[in-house]
């Protein structure tokens, strides 16, 4: 969509939120080399840091402006254990079988290994958000807590899977390390959260610990020529409608342009298509194409999964999305590579059966030749796969196979 203008009054929000965090840093008689303004969204950090550059009089030290997941990321140095929660989901599912396992629910572990993994994902942000050193402490409150629920116990035989379930993945929490432990030991003279939307509770517990050198601010929304309107939806289908609605509204009352945002790409082109439906010029900033659908996940899966040096992961993350291959020696085949701490795809014998029977398919991308050829040798690999009749009904894989 058209670039919004500039004397757009989130400019202005802007200018006094820096104010804001001025006269906190002054407060404190922090630096703005030993400041860190955290953004709820990693998206917003070019756009205050612009606003910071905006507000300078004169050459200055700029405070670090960061996300949280940025700013451990650029402290670098953490690799998550084997037994740690990894956000990755090939070795969590692993780890949660380990801990089935260990539970001596090995029986079940095919059909709870995937709900583990969930449970422990939810757990983890809280987990994450507790200082390392007060983790054992959090973990018996949970524990407490757990034991609390309705009904008497969690381990009544109904309930029992479930308790299992959430009892491992609070063990398994409250054990993990995590990339932002780090984060609590930082070295700073002022730590200032800008508050999201929604509460963040990592962002709340560095504003806890660091104590008198942090502060919390909420981005100034009081002066805003029309305040924010909520509309509840049933679905997502209703979503997408009412969004399309409100568009068309603000259009209808002179009101241009326009900004949509939306981090659900589904939704974002079911919206697309009713606008455009009623004759709405569109401008998409992140680009509705192939890329952002989930058939395109599958194609560039098949593509990435090709190349001669691809690796372990690589190819599973493709095996897994191509229906015509058996799921039980993709899982056979990742287990034995994880197992064996193989990382290469090559690594794997070609005794295996799914290895022979993916070695045709990818040795007929890896042939150069004539354009034309390979296109063709590409729909017949899809059709292999099992993947052709995804991509042909999906609304911009449909387009490129038209082009």
């Amino acid at each position: 969509m058209d670039e919004i203008a500039k004397n757009h009054h989130a400019e202005a929000a802007w200018a006094v939120l820096m104010l804001e965090i001025r006269s906190a840093m002054a407060r404190r008689g922090a630096h703005s080399a030993r400041t860190v303004v955290l953004v709820p969204y990693a998206q917003l950090m070019p756009q205050v840091a612009a606003a910071w550059a905006a507000s300078c009089t004169g050459s200055a030290f700029t405070p670090r402006f960061e996300s949280t997941m940025n700013w451990a990321t650029s402290a670098g140095g953490f690799t998550p254990a084997p037994e740690d929660i990894s956000f990755d989901a090939a070795s969590d599912i692993l780890a949660a079988t380990t801990w089935l396992d260990s539970a001596g629910l090995s029986q079940w572990k095919d059909a709870l290994a995937g709900r583990l993994v969930e449970a422990a994902l939810d757990l983890a942000a809280l987990a994450a958000a507790v200082q390392p050193a007060l983790r054992r402490a959090w973990a018996v409150r949970m524990r407490s807590a757990l034991a609390a629920l309705p009904d008497g116990s969690l381990d009544a035989p109904v309930l029992k899977f479930e308790a299992a379930v959430a009892h491992i993945a609070l063990e398994w929490a409250a054990a993990s390390a995590y990339a932002t432990d780090v984060l609590f030991d930082a070295d700073l003279d002022c730590l200032v959260v800008i508050e999201g939307f929604q509460s963040d509770a990592l962002a709340a517990a560095l504003a806890r610990h660091f104590g008198d050198k942090a502060v919390s601010l909420a981005y100034p929304v009081s002066d805003l020529p029309v305040l924010p309107a909520l509309h509840a939806s049933g679905n997502a289908e209703d979503e997408a409608a009412r969004a399309a609605a409100c568009v068309l509204k603000q259009l209808a009352e002179g009101r241009t342009p326009v900004a949509l945002v939306a981090q659900d790409r589904s939704l974002t082109r079911r919206v697309r298509a009713m606008l455009a439906g009623r004759g709405v010029r569109i401008r998409d900033e992140t680009g509705w194409k192939l890329s952002t659908t989930r058939a395109a996940a599958q194609l560039m899966g098949l593509l990435r999964s090709v190349a001669w040096d691809a690796s372990a992961d690589a190819v599973l993350d493709w095996l897994k999305n191509a229906r015509a291959f058996d799921a039980a020696s993709v899982t056979a085949a990742e287990i034995w590579l994880r197992r064996n701490g193989i990382r290469d795809w090559h690594g794997l014998p070609q005794s295996s059966p799914i290895a022979a029977e993916v070695a045709d398919l990818r040795s007929s991308l890896q042939q150069p030749r004539m354009l034309s050829a390979w296109l063709r040798t590409l729909r017949a690999a899809l059709d292999q796969a099992g993947q052709w009749d995804a991509l042909a009904v999906d609304a911009a894989g449909d387009a490129v196979l038209s082009a």
